[in-house]
């Protein structure tokens, strides 16, 4: 199952990397999706390759992902979603590490119903609207190959449930929202991560200045290894660009019923400056507390980002850290990103 996974994703990207001759009969462009004649159907993804040499561990050069997206969308109010992500594919030396075999993840898998125009319902398998990273997460479409620890480590970056989502034209010149609740049951759960064992909570984005755009995440929740903990998370997020400038960032406070002890917080702010018409310098700093952890650890990355096309991304970094307790990685990071 998993070989044929990855050849089916491999073709897929081969496919999509084809010049136009091979593909002159079909609508395709990199980085757009490949849509199936009439069918409705359309196919994209991306893949990530990366090397590395970390602190204390050998150079690694891998196949981190092959992602393949199947979209649907008719012309009725019905639309269909999915995500499948081949994780750590290959990689050298080989590391048999939790959370870096072999694995054939389920990242999204729903259906949407336009109830108006601006109104939307979900059911299925989708992103936690916590935060602005976790809704891009696609390697092509993030600043650095490295992610921020409170983007992933204070929630479940996935729940199975049901979500309203839309926009309110008339609030504040277009609110967008997401209210979503979740009883456990994932989908294809992912073996090294904890999943929500029930969830509800909600995310609002309100304009922000002219070019910009403030976020507030709520969500209260047990998830399936620690059923009896209840924890409540609170957070903002904010971007803003201008003339290719960007600074963003993302606060979350996770509250424990267990104590403060057990309260777990972070947050980070990123800059990113255009250096030519394709380069960019990027900077980021992050303070994150974990659960127990008498002190936070102080995160910082110093990186460029290098766009060959929208569709094509070379990305490179050094990750420093203060106070590391949690083996925060440190070191050199790159990575080459495809969109198709």
């Amino acid at each position: 199952m998993r070989r044929l996974a990855a050849f089916a994703l491999a073709f897929a990207c081969t496919q999509a990397a084809a010049g136009d001759g091979a593909l002159s009969d079909v609508n395709y462009r990199l980085g757009e999706g490949l849509q199936l004649a009439d069918t409705g159907f359309s196919l994209g993804g991306y893949a990530t390759a990366s090397f590395e040499h970390l602190h204390h561990a050998p150079a690694r050069a891998a196949l981190d992902n092959l992602s393949l997206f199947v979209w649907w969308q008719g012309e009725s109010r019905w639309k269909f979603f999915s995500e499948l992500d081949y994780e750590n594919v290959l990689a050298t030396p080989v590391s048999d590490r939790e959370g870096e075999t072999r694995y054939l993840a389920l990242e999204r898998l729903y259906l949407d119903y336009a109830i108006t125009d601006t109104t939307t319902i979900r059911a299925g398998k989708f992103l936690t609207p916590i935060g602005r990273w976790n809704l891009i997460h696609a390697t092509p479409l993030v600043w650095t190959t490295s992610r921020p620890l409170v983007t992933t480590a204070t929630f479940p970056t996935n729940a199975t449930g049901l979500m309203l989502n839309g926009t309110l034209p008339n609030v504040a010149n277009g609110t967008e929202y997401s209210l979503y609740a979740s009883k456990g049951g994932e989908l294809r759960p992912n073996p090294v991560l904890d999943p929500f064992y029930e969830a509800i909570g909600a995310h609002v984005a309100f304009p922000l200045l002219t070019d910009g755009q403030i976020g507030f995440s709520y969500a209260a929740f047990e998830q399936k290894k620690t059923r009896d903990e209840k924890k409540r998370l609170l957070g903002v997020d904010f971007v803003w660009t201008r003339n290719r400038y960007e600074i963003s960032g993302e606060g979350i406070y996770r509250f424990s019923d267990n104590g403060s002890d057990w309260d777990e917080k972070g947050a980070f702010g990123q800059l990113v400056i255009p250096l030519t018409a394709k380069l960019y310098a990027v900077g980021r700093y992050e303070l994150y507390r974990k659960a127990q952890e008498a002190q936070a650890t102080r995160l910082w990355v110093a990186g460029l980002n290098y766009r060959v096309t929208p569709a094509i991304v070379l990305k490179a970094e050094w990750n420093g850290a203060t106070h590391n307790t949690i083996d925060a990685p440190e070191g050199f990071m790159s990575s080459l990103s495809l969109l198709f």
